[in-house]
């Protein structure tokens, strides 16, 4: 721990010293990007794996196919297991649940706490947390009861007032914002650029089933239909 960067050693050690809260450890770390969070999972999910001779179960839950792959990297390196975990996401299918690193939908589209059982996991860990109080994700804190919960999120304040502690006991474990990061020295001192964009995206045809279209939005901004 000592060749860590302070910030994930202080965190960490705030993690280890958090209360324990209705019989589970719930614990929600809110910290800048790029300070360190998947390292500060990866070290908190250690001490319990090697407690339990490496028969901790683990479940890391994240919206996007890039952010699972990172971790599952991450994991390994600090375990120093090369092997260690599975994805669920994408085209990745998931032979072993033990050690599973798994998007949001595949979780509900499998119904993975039938599965499993909802108290399979010894440890859960939600990246981008912030997206917690939504529907799609309210299964991982309503099926399963896992000895330890663990949010990640650089920004748990949502525009719509939902409440991202309240599946937490309502508290931070530990935190550490962007000021505070770059005041630290943590992070390295950036600017905003805005850039005026003259082409109105107004009309349906650029926004359609939930996502933008793509190829309308190339249409546009190469200059194609203007």
């Amino acid at each position: 721990m000592s060749s860590l960067p302070p910030v994930v050693q202080l965190i960490h050690r705030q993690l280890v010293n958090a209360p324990h809260v209705h019989g589970h450890w719930r614990n929600l770390v809110v910290a800048a990007t790029g300070t360190g969070k998947t390292v500060v999972a990866a070290f908190d999910f250690k001490r319990l794996f090697e407690s339990k001779q490496r028969q901790a179960r683990l479940l890391f839950v994240a919206h996007r196919k890039e952010i699972l792959e990172q971790a599952v990297g991450t994991f390994r390196a600090v375990l120093r297991v090369p092997n260690f975990g599975e994805l669920l996401v994408g085209p990745h299918l998931a032979a072993c649940y033990d050690h599973l690193f798994c998007s949001v939908d595949m979780l509900g589209s499998r119904r993975l706490w039938e599965k499993v059982g909802s108290e399979f996991y010894d440890f859960i860990i939600v990246d981008e947390v912030h997206h917690g109080p939504a529907a799609s994700y309210r299964a991982i804190f309503d099926r399963f009861r896992p000895r330890i919960l663990l949010g990640l999120t650089a920004t748990p304040e949502r525009m719509d007032g939902a409440s991202v502690a309240a599946d937490f006991g309502n508290r931070f474990a530990a935190e550490i914002r962007l000021p505070e990061a770059l005041e630290e020295k943590l992070l390295c001192p950036f600017h905003y650029f805005g850039v005026a964009d003259p082409v109105s995206l107004a009309t349906d045809k650029f926004w359609q089933g939930g996502k933008y279209n793509i190829g309308e939005l190339e249409n546009v901004y190469t200059g194609a239909t203007l």
